[in-house]
Parts: C-alpha cells; sequence; structure tokens
C-alpha cells in the first residue's frame, strides 16, 4: 500500500523521511499501472522528480520478474550522487533491498532482491558511447534515465529496443526545460499524454503534436511540491537567477527555453563581480587585499599555447571554504611561433616573473594547475618548481571537467557574485562578458574561433577553478575526483 498515516512515513530512526505528498502518491501510482510505457518528470530545480522517480523506479524493480533494470546518467558521477548514494537515493532509502557490486571483468552494478528473486541493475553514463554499449543485446525492463535532455539520441533508441521483449516495460525520463526544439520533446516527451497542471507555454507545445503515443504520460514538478522546502527556501530559489534570463526561464519558471547568443552577460553584474579588491594598509602605506574577503589560500592557472595562441597565467584567491574566488592577476603573452625546449624555457622564464610580483604569497599557493594536455610542460615545471619557491608537488595537471560543466559553474559563480575580478583584470572580465556560444550549437558549445585570446584566458581561469567545483558551486557541480596526467 501506498498510503500512510498522515501521509508521513519513516522508514526506521537512520533512514530518510519519506513524505507521501497526494501528488507523490498519484504519480507512483500512475507508474504502476499496466498502461504506462513512458514517464517523463520534467520542472524546475528542488522540485523532487528525480527523488520520485527513484521510488518510482525502486516500485517498478520490485515488480518486475525481468533480471535486468538500467539507471543511466551522464556518467558515474552522477549515477552515484544523484540516483544511489543521494540522501533519498536507492541505496540510502532501501539499504535491505539494494547492494552496490562490481563485476570481475567490468564496472559496478546493483544487485536487487525482490519477490520474484534477484534483478541486476546496469549503470551506465551515456556521455561515452564506449560505455553505453554494454546495454546491447540484453532484455531490460525498468529503465530510468536522469536528464534525457543531455543523453545521446542514439542511446536513447536503443534503451527502448532493448525493453521490446520484456513484460512490463516502463521508461522513466527526467529534465530540466530545454530549446523547444530539442529532439527528445519532438521525437518523444511531445508525444505523451499530460497528466496534472503544467506552464501555459509548455501545455500549447504539447498540444501541438500531432498524435499520442499510447502509454506515454508527462508529469510536471515545481519546487512548491517540494514538502521540504521553507517558505524562506522558495523565496531564495524564485531569486536564484536574473528574471529573463535561461536559467530562470527554465530552472526557477520550469518552462522550455532558447539559449541567447552570449553565454554569461545575463549573469554578470558590475558591482558584484568587478571591483578593487585591495586597499592601501593603515599601518605601512602598502597596497594589500581587502582582509574583509577572507583570502587565505591562492592557486594559478596557466593556458600554454602555440603559434600564434596567448599564454596565460591567472592568480586567484579563495576563501577558507572555497565558496568565493577572487581572480587577483592576469599575465598574458603570444607565444610569437616558439615550440620545444625553447618555447618552455621562456613560459617558465615569464612565470617567474609573474610570481616576483607575488612574492609574499608563494607559502599560501596550494597548486599550479596546468592544462592537462601539456604533460611535458608539467614535467618540466616540476623541475623548475624549487627555484620558484614551490615544491614540485604544487604544480599538477589541471581538474578535468567538461566544459560545459565549466560554463554552467561561471554562470552560478557570476549570478551570486561568487567570483570577482579585480580592476586590474579587466581583460578577464571583458572575456566572459563577450563570450558566444557556437552558432547552431547555443547552450552546448563555447565558440572558439582559434587563437582568441578571449578564450585562452578563460581557460586559464577555469583550470584554477576546477579543482573545487562543488565546494564553488554548493555541490551543484562536480568534476572529476582527481587531477589527470
Amino acid at each position: 500500500m501506498l498510503t500512510s498515516r498522515n501521509n508521513q512515513v519513516t522508514l526506521s530512526p537512520s533512514l530518510p523521511e519519506i513524505i507521501y505528498t497526494p501528488k507523490l502518491l498519484n504519480f507512483l501510482t500512475l507508474a504502476l499501472d499496466p498502461t504506462t510505457r513512458c514517464i517523463t518528470l520534467e520542472g524546475t530545480i528542488r522540485s523532487i522528480k528525480t527523488v520520485s522517480a527513484v521510488e518510482a523506479f525502486h516500485l517498478l524493480v520490485q515488480r518486475q520478474t525481468c533480471p535486468l533494470a538500467l539507471m543511466a546518467a551522464e556518467d558515474n558521477d552522477a549515477i552515484m550522487d544523484k540516483l544511489l548514494r543521494a540522501e533519498r537515493g536507492l541505496l540510502t532509502l532501501w539499504p535491505d533491498k539494494y547492494k552496490l557490486d562490481k563485476e570481475e571483468i567490468g564496472g559496478f552494478f546493483v544487485r536487487a532482491k525482490t519477490s520474484h528473486g534477484e534483478v541486476k541493475i546496469l549503470l551506465c553514463g551515456y556521455s561515452d558511447k564506449s560505455k553505453w554499449e554494454k546495454i546491447l543485446g540484453k532484455e531490460i525492463e525498468t529503465i530510468m534515465i536522469d536528464e534525457v535532455n543531455t543523453a545521446d539520441p542514439q542511446f536513447v533508441s536503443e534503451a527502448f529496443g532493448r525493453q521490446s521483449s520484456t513484460d512490463h516495460p516502463v521508461m522513466i525520463f527526467t529534465l530540466n526545460g530545454d530549446d523547444p526544439q530539442h529532439w527528445v520533446y519532438q521525437e518523444r516527451i511531445n508525444k505523451s499524454l499530460i497528466i496534472g497542471d503544467c506552464p501555459a507555454s509548455t501545455k500549447i507545445e504539447m498540444d501541438a503534436a500531432e498524435f499520442k503515443k499510447r502509454g506515454y504520460y508527462y508529469t510536471w514538478w515545481s519546487f512548491t511540491d517540494n514538502p521540504k522546502l521553507t517558505d524562506k527556501q522558495r523565496t531564495e530559489i524564485r531569486h536564484e537567477f536574473p528574471r529573463g534570463s535561461y536559467y530562470h526561464k527554465t530552472r526557477v519558471l520550469g518552462e522550455r527555453g532558447k539559449w541567447g547568443q552570449l553565454i554569461y552577460a545575463d549573469y554578470m553584474s558590475i558591482p558584484k563581480n568587478y571591483r578593487n579588491l585591495y586597499i592601501n594598509d593603515p599601518k605601512s602605506g602598502k597596497r594589500v587585499l581587502d582582509p574583509k574577503l577572507g583570502i587565505c589560500k591562492y592557486a594559478i592557472g596557466c593556458d600554454i599555447a602555440e603559434n600564434k595562441a596567448s599564454n596565460v597565467y591567472a592568480l586567484g584567491g579563495f576563501d577558507d571554504k572555497h565558496s568565493n574566488v577572487y581572480i587577483l592577476d592576469l599575465m598574458v603573452f603570444k607565444s610569437s611561433g616558439d615550440s620545444g625546449t625553447t618555447g618552455y624555457v621562456k613560459k617558465t622564464q615569464m612565470l617567474k616573473a609573474f610570481l616576483s610580483k607575488h612574492q609574499a604569497i608563494i607559502p599560501q599557493i596550494e597548486y599550479i594547475a596546468v592544462d592537462s594536455a601539456e604533460g611535458n610542460y608539467i614535467n618540466d615545471l616540476k623541475g623548475q618548481a624549487p627555484s620558484m619557491g614551490l615544491q614540485s608537488g604544487r604544480v599538477i595537471a589541471s581538474y578535468k571537467a567538461t566544459i560545459l560543466k565549466r560554463i554552467n559553474l561561471n554562470q552560478l559563480l557570476f549570478n551570486k557574485g561568487n567570483i570577482v575580478f579585480d580592476l586590474s583584470c579587466l581583460l578577464g572580465y571583458q572575456a566572459y562578458q563577450s563570450s558566444t556560444w557556437t552558432k547552431g550549437k547555443e547552450g552546448a558549445e563555447r565558440d572558439d574561433p582559434g587563437n582568441n585570446q578571449a578564450v585562452d584566458i578563460m581557460d586559464a581561469i577555469e583550470y584554477l577553478e576546477t579543482k573545487y567545483m562543488a565546494a564553488l558551486s554548493r555541490g551543484q557541480i562536480k568534476g572529476e575526483t582527481g587531477a589527470a596526467s
């Protein structure tokens, strides 16, 4: 039974509380309906749509007789953090029924106990085709695809194909709003029957579909559906992004929207993101960092160039919680055709000159993050580090993150005022202010026409940021757990 006394269930003192609101109960009933073939959850941030999808997935797996199910997200980190080990993830809520296991040869999977026997839940990161090809040739009954709008269309088609021979195939999609012309709307979601309310603009787009597919259902979720949020938290969400921006429309209003040409401009504000970070020390009369900023750690990002592109060294400062990043200095210079060892020598000389301006903080420089593709220069720089007053271990390869994750991180930082450029770093601020999407790939790729100084500057700044993506984004964005070498 899905009903409960006072609509509230506590599984045990050590497990999270689940509040079965009427909307959640109706959704779970719909997911279990014999006619359901594909069910979509779209909506705002903090709307419990992913949590609800996980709960529906659990009930469907417990019902199925087929030995295989599948959970898919962008990569393994997203699967673990959002679907399995989150506060209301599969492993967290039902630890007696689901255990993470590993193949002798191969990756991780979840072993599920059901009344019909054991079910093996495959885990699939769809961003890497070589990893999701493992689903080919298998019969899979229950499938959940998180953030389906970022998935490969071929992967989604293959996933549907894997269900064709099972008894009760159900596909679960979750997503935030995206471009109304996105393939997943046109080919799948818009062919669904709307269950409950949704924004008028979304209803118009859904109603425009020429025909509906049997068993396809659409549900829309808002942060107002989340019983855990306080009125204060709901108010904060309403002001999370500037009105009129892409993220305000898709994340706060829960509607579908299309990116403009400029990537960051909607989220930037000069008073928040660009000001003098230094003051005159009344005792020494010297120019020093404003102590109110709480900067106690430093890092340098290095973008190393070839041919006519620019080399960039960016100095950043962090507070003790890595909740803010301050861009304090930039050095930008052309390669002038240098290559090989000669090029490395000159670049290292320029880095030493850059550091000489900041002798007082060298002991507090946590790392120098170099483009991870520049393995030879990283090794060369490690050998030069002691002559610069640094241990060789402080020279690291940049922590890997997709450019899109880096873009999302800085949109959040600009909007919240958590990235601030000193007045001496106007070039850096202007680089972000003028940054554009690749035409025809808005929301997916940053334009890089080649030999673009602005892109080189952004790369250097992002190399110093990405080690602390999770802290800077308040846990919303996570990069890889280690540096690439």
